[in-house]
Formats: structure tokens, C-alpha cells, sequence
């Protein structure tokens, strides 16, 4: 019903979508998730030929998107979009009758049978009651069921639905997404539905698409793609997966209080012997066949402040040049230091959440700016958390420690000065717990 291949879409000189490619059958429910300001709307803009992609295509069936015109896209697709305003006084139903626009001419006007779909579709959503409604008077929530009611009577071929639940309630959020899943199943309708609540998406969807910064992090079966470190990633916090009746349901984990994830904070100025304390941890966790993994950022001082560092893989003790300070702060970090691609790349193995397991112990030396701002290795950082039983030692500067917790909603972390005389005992006694 729907393919899309390498699409890019640009506005000014800002990369918005970055070669998406992806698929839909008829009678599939895709779910498409990400963060605020990932792309999910421009997405679906472009799914609807609103927007224009700077390359790759978007099929309706074998049709390409930029050969058809207005009327054989909306007789091929209903866009439910955030909210519409309108500058006149329609009723509800008025709103929903005009699905059938796309199939009257010019001087047409709606068939009796038309206004009576139109209420049977408002009946089915249980709004029937709205017909005679104002509907500029409508509640936010009222509105999107009428929008809803209207796409259903438009296009029963593909459905894209963008923040569907916005403004629901409780109980509307479900008569939505189930009405639209029962027109999967009893019409072959395709579905395209931004969501926030990847709990919802677990629920209704067949396919999930994740969506992160413009890319494609993962798309697929639900039960492939919908994982706790997917998630974790996607949303940049800790996310642990409850199985309720063969489904996975999906809780922060700061919201359970009792996180499995345990975090010590290293801190200290630059300097002061941070990385030194950490090497030492090391060896003593050797020594007692303990087996840490994660980074180490040995640096070297200049005039007292960092000038340049190396990284290196724990586990496997891969080594490389990490950092140089530059004389202005670096467009891409924000900081004084630019990274190397080859230490990035390090880094991004020795911090693989697919390779950590229960029980192990993580190291990462240190978070910084680039992090809390989803850079460097930050988008890595929830997944790692939500590895279950895993320990994690983080290195992070004395001005950042309050940003960082509450950055990553931790709860109550084990902070340790690296002066502290007994910060070797503290450290044993964290991981050996």
C-alpha cells in the first residue's frame, strides 16, 4: 500500500528526514515513535505529498506520490492531523461530510446517502451526539474524533493519523485506536499513526518505526523492534520491559523506585586525579576476578587544563587519540575540544549496550556536555541502564553532577569525591554489592 525508499527532506540548509526507507501492507497498523522534534510530523507531511523530499520516493500502490494530484491522493489517503482550526462556523457533522470532497465535482453537493455515512461514522465513534455542534466550540479532544470520524468516511485505503490521542481522555485514547484497529481488520485499511506511548503502540501496533533525529533507528514487528533498549534510546531514559499476558508493558524506571540499575558518580575538578582513581578501581577489581568494561579517557594537562586525550576500551584495552583542545568552542560539541572519528568509534563498541549482560560492571570516563545534549556518547547512556543488575561508574565534573542527575532521572546515586581518602574502599564496596 505504501513504500517508501530513501527519502530526504531538507528545509534551508537543516536535514530533516535522512534516507528513510520502509514499507506498509494493506491492513497493517504502523506505529511511528520518537522524541520531540525527531521528524515524525515532516514525516508525515511528506507520506501525504505536503512536503516536497529532496530525493527518494513515496509509492501509493506502484503510483508515485509526485505524479498525482490532490484529489487521487485524498481518494487514496486521510490525513488526521495534531488539530484544525476553521475560519467558519461548521457544525461537526458539516466537518465530517466534507471526507467526501475529494469524490464530488466542482458544483456538486453531498448526497443524502453522504450526510448519512457521515452520521453513521460519528455514531460508530460514539460522537453522534456532536452532529449539531459548533465545531470551532468543540473541546480539543471532541475535535479530533470529528477529524477522525471524517478521514474514516474519506479513505478506508490508508489512514495517517498524527498524534492521534492528542487531547483524549482516558477512554477515548482506546474507542480511537481500537476503531482504527477494527478498520485494519475489517476493511484492509493501512495505518500510519504517530504515538507517544510506545505502550499504545505495543497494543495496537503490527509494525513500529523509531525515529531519531530524522533517522531510522529500527523498523519491523512490533516484537522485534519494541525492546527495552530500543526504547531506552529513543527517549533517553532508562526503560524496563514488564511481560503482562505475553505483552511487554513499558515503565521508566525511575518511576519504580527500586531501579536494578545501581550508579556511582566519580567527581573532581580537571586534574585532580578522576581517571587516576578509576584506573586503580580497575586493577582492584581485577585482582578479585571481577571484569569491568566501558572507557577510559587518560588526558593530558597543559597549564592546568586538559589539552588533549586518548580513550580506551576496558574490556579489550583498544586504545586510540580521543581529544584535542582547540582555541574556540567547536560547532558540533559545544565545547573547546574536537573528537576523533576513530576514538568515536571506540567508544561507540566499548559502550554497545548488546554487549553487557547481568551483573557487569560499566565505566565511563566522563560524561560531559556532548551527553547531556544527546552527542557523544549520550544516546547510549539510557539503553545501558536498562540492562538488568548492571552497575555503572560515571566520571563527571562537580558543576554537572545535578544536571546529570536529573538529566537521566536517577535516583540517589552513590557520589564520590575523588579526593576522598577511602574513594578505593567506597568503590570495591559499590561493586562488589
Amino acid at each position: 500500500m505504501l513504500s517508501v525508499k530513501n527519502l530526504c527532506y531538507s528545509v534551508g540548509t537543516k536535514q530533516l528526514i535522512k534516507d528513510l526507507s520502509f514499507e506498509l501492507h494493506p491492513g497493517e497498523f504502523l506505529a511511528i515513535l520518537g522524541a520531540n522534534g525527531a521528524g515524525k510530523t515532516t514525516l508525515m507531511h511528506c507520506l501525504a505529498g505536503l512536503n516536497k523530499p529532496d530525493s527518494g520516493e513515496v509509492l501509493l500502490g506502484k503510483h508515485n506520490i509526485k505524479s498525482m494530484n490532490r484529489i487521487e491522493i485524498a481518494q487514496q489517503m486521510a490525513l488526521v492531523p495534531q488539530q484544525q482550526e476553521t475560519a467558519f462556523a461548521f457544525s461537526a457533522l458539516e466537518m465530517v461530510v466534507m471526507g467526501k470532497t475529494p469524490y464530488l465535482s466542482t458544483f456538486d453537493s453531498p448526497s443524502a446517502q453522504d450526510i448519512e455515512d457521515a452520521r453513521n461514522v460519528m455514531k460508530i465513534l460514539d460522537i453522534g451526539g456532536l452532529a449539531k455542534s459548533d465545531y470551532n466550540h468543540l473541546s480539543g479532544g471532541e475535535r479530533q474524533l470529528v477529524l477522525l470520524a471524517r478521514a474514516l468516511l474519506q479513505s478506508q485505503k490508508l489512514l495517517l493519523l498524527d498524534e492521534p490521542t492528542n487531547h483524549l481522555d482516558y477512554r477515548n485514547r482506546f474507542q480511537i485506536l481500537s476503531q482504527v484497529k477494527r478498520s485494519c481488520t475489517e476493511s484492509n485499511t493501512a495505518v500510519v499513526a504517530i504515538l507517544h506511548d510506545p505502550n499504545l503502540a505495543q497494543i495496537y501496533a503490527d509494525k513500529v518505526l523509531l525515529l531519531e533525529h530524522g533517522k531510522l533507528l529500527d523498523f519491523g514487528c512490533k516484537q522485534d523492534v519494541m525492546t527495552a533498549e530500543n526504547i531506552s534510546r529513543l527517549y533517553g531514559l532508562p526503560i524496563t520491559a514488564h511481560p503482562i499476558e505475553q505483552q511487554q508493558m513499558f515503565m521508566p524506571q525511575n518511576i519504580l523506585t527500586n531501579s536494578n540499575s545501581k550508579i556511582a558518580i566519580v567527581t573532581g575538578e580537571s586534574g585532580s586525579g578522576k581517571t587516576t582513581a578509576i584506573t586503580e578501581l580497575i586493577q582492584h577489581c581485577l585482582d578479585i576476578n571481577i571484569k569491568p568494561k566501558g572507557i577510559l579517557c587518560p588526558g593530558k594537562i597543559k597549564d592546568g587544563l586538559r589539552s588533549s586525550s586518548e580513550i580506551i576500551n576496558i574490556a579489550t584495552q583498544e586504545r586510540c587519540e580521543f581529544s584535542k583542545r582547540i582555541d574556540k568552542l567547536d560547532s558540533y560539541t559545544s565545547t573547546r575540544f574536537t573528537f576523533t572519528k576513530e576514538g568515536m568509534a571506540l567508544g561507540n563498541k566499548a559502550l554497545a549496550p548488546e554487549e553487557y549482560t547481568d551483573g557487569d560492571v560499566c565505566i565511563i570516563d566522563e560524561i560531559g556536555p556532548m551527553e547531556l545534549g544527546a552527542k557523544g556518547f549520550g544516546t547510549l547512556i539510557a539503553p545501558l541502564l536498562a540492562v538488568d543488575n548492571t552497575r555503572h561508574i560515571w566520571v563527571v565534573r562537580p558543576n554537572l553532577v545535578t544536571q546529570v542527575c536529573r538529566h537521566w532521572s536517577l535516583n540517589k546515586p552513590l557520589v564520590i569525591d575523588c579526593r576522598d581518602e577511602d574513594i578505593q574502599q567506597k568503590l570495591l564496596n559499590f561493586v562488589t554489592q
